[in-house]
Formats: C-alpha cells, structure tokens, sequence
C-alpha cells in the first residue's frame, strides 16, 4: 500500500505482510520488564534531545502512549561525529513472531556479478529504512523512552524484528522492472552491464523505478559508472573477483589471539575471504579446533606454538596466494578437484 507522507515530502510504503502487520506478537500484552535507563551524562543528554527535535521535525517519530517501552540511549561515533540513537529492542523482539524470509545470500550475489560486466553502478538509498512508513497499528510497539519522554517511531527503524526482510522485499518490488540487471542488497542497489551504451540506460530505468515513488539516493556513497566496484567488501571487475585492500589489511593488522573472543574474532574476519586461501579449513584447523569451546570450558583455551604457525601461515597467503577468483562461466565445462 503506497501512501503519501506530507511530513517526509516523499512516498513511503506501509510495510504489511500478507494480512498480518510486520510487527505481529504473541499474545496481546506488551512485555512488562523493569524498564533500565543507562546513566546518561550531559553531553548525551544534549545529544539526545537534539535527535529527538531532529526526529519530530521530519517525521520519523511521534508522542506516545503506547504500553511498550523500549530503552534507548546514545552510541557516540568517532572523530566527534554526532552520535546515534539506538533503542534496545530485545523485550520486543523475544515476543514477536519472526518474518522467514531470507535476505541475499553474498556468494549468489558475488557470483552473479562474476559474470563479465563491463560497467557497474553502486546506489546508496539516504537512510533507507527512514523512507519507508510502517502501519500505524504497529507504531505503539516499537515506542522507547529517553529522558525527555516516551515516543514511537512512524517510520522503519534499525532493531525491531522482521524489518530487515520487509524493507528487502519492498525493495525487490520497487525495482522490479530492473531485476535482469540491477540487484539489491538491503539500501544497496548494484547495477551492472556489458557495454557503456547499455549501462546508461540501465540506469536510466533504475532512476526511473526510484523516482517513480519518490526515493532518495545518497549523493556522496554512489559510484556510477565504474569498471571496478566494491561490493561487500569485495573488488568486482570484468575479469575477476577479489578481497579490498583494506580488508586485507584490517585482518594483517590483527595481533596474535589471546582469548577465545579475540580468536574467534580473527577466524571471523579471514574465514570471509576463505574462497581465496587454498587447503584454508587444513590450514585453518588448530584454530578452529580452541575456538569451539564453549562459554562454560572457555578456561580451557590455549593458544600454543602450533596455532601461532596457522596464525602466521594464513596471513601470509593472504599476502602471497593469488588473491582473485574466476566464477564459473555456464556454457562451458567445469572441473571439480577434491580431497580423498
């Protein structure tokens, strides 16, 4: 259901799934757990009520007096940028029945783009989930309370559950005229083509799509026209798929683990590029093996000589090893080599 949002000056969507809201919870009670309230210092109290003016003046939120009440306080960011509003919705999220639908998987992505194109064209919707109403029988539980009182958000918010997928299949049907060359990963929309010629009126068709129910693009994080673009933080051309430079050089800058978290940490950032390590699960396996431990046995960890040697071994295949990946082409035949 599409509706005019006079405040927001721009078409929103009423997020509905089939003939239930996309907030549906069990029962008909709000939770009823002790609401905290994080000490607040005065810098974040003034932040606070800077975003909260912010946020009636466009739109996104309202006055409530909804029984639901979710705690929130403000994140700082750093390099003295303003800091964000970030409402705590477990109590709600514990209660509400999920939405199944999947998001994009990465690898389908990544190999869809592995195809050859030439050009690409990254968009950036300007706070997407802002962009997009949710039902106004909705709005009493995703209320929070700050200092200065209790509101409830009128538009899509990052916490509540279920919104990921309903933005994502918004998103699908918005731009469903373009799907044989544009895919779409939450507020990223990718664009790719064979020629110059076709790609600018690929893009001609996806301004179009968006313009046609008023979204906004994020001028300053669009790449329009490009032979090489990131994506997920992967470098994609038309001949190959590689990690970024920074990525790499975010996981070479880790120190040696000395805890379950910081090695857990480490297997999370490399085990993303994995694709590109030959024998990486071999190389890999010390490693995983401390890593398993769980919460209760995590006074079992140890990390000893034969885990330092993976440590180092895995960085420097990531130095080293031909860091790019050709995706198999359909018309031609494949060769699979494994292990015994």
């Amino acid at each position: 259901m599409v509706v005019t949002g006079d405040r927001l000056r721009m078409t929103v969507y009423e997020i509905i799934t089939g003939k239930n809201d996309s907030v549906t919870v069990i029962g008909n009670h709000p939770y009823f757990n002790p609401i905290y309230r994080p000490h607040r210092n005065p810098h974040h109290r003034e932040e606070t009520q800077r975003l909260i003016d912010e946020f009636l003046e466009a739109g996104m939120i309202q006055e409530s007096n909804s029984p639901y009440a979710a705690p929130a306080f403000i994140v700082p960011r750093k390099d003295n940028r303003p800091g964000r509003l970030i409402v705590d919705y477990r109590a709600l999220n514990k209660i509400t029945i999920p939405d199944a639908s999947p998001l994009p998987h990465m690898e389908d992505l990544l190999q869809e783009l592995g195809k050859g194109y030439k050009y690409f064209s990254r968009l950036d919707l300007k706070s997407g989930y802002h962009q997009f109403r949710i039902p106004t029988a909705d709005r009493p539980k995703t209320a929070f309370v700050v200092s200065q009182g209790h509101y409830e958000f009128c538009v899509l918010s990052m916490g509540p559950p279920n919104e990921p997928a309903e933005f994502q299949k918004t998103m699908y049907a918005v731009m469903k005229s373009c799907r044989e060359f544009c895919h779409v990963f939450l507020e990223d929309i990718i664009i790719c083509s064979k020629s110059f010629d076709e790609h600018i009126n690929h893009l001609k068709l996806a301004f179009e799509a968006l313009a046609k129910e008023k979204l906004v693009l994020n001028a300053s994080k669009c790449e329009l026209a490009v032979q090489q673009a990131v994506v997920l933080s992967h470098a994609v051309s038309d001949t190959a798929i590689a990690p970024t430079t920074d990525a790499i050089q975010a996981i070479l800058d880790l120190k040696e683990p000395r805890t379950l978290k910081e090695t857990n940490k480490f297997l999370g950032g490399i085990a993303y590029y994995r694709k590109f390590v030959p024998h990486f699960s071999h190389i890999a396996a010390p490693i995983h093996r401390i890593s398993n431990l769980t919460k209760d046995r995590k006074h079992l960890f140890k990390w000893t000589v034969e885990h330092s040697n993976a440590f180092h071994a895995l960085k420097h295949l990531l130095t080293t090893a031909p860091l790019f990946l050709h995706f198999p082409v359909d018309d031609f035949p494949l060769h699979l080599a494994t292990d015994a």
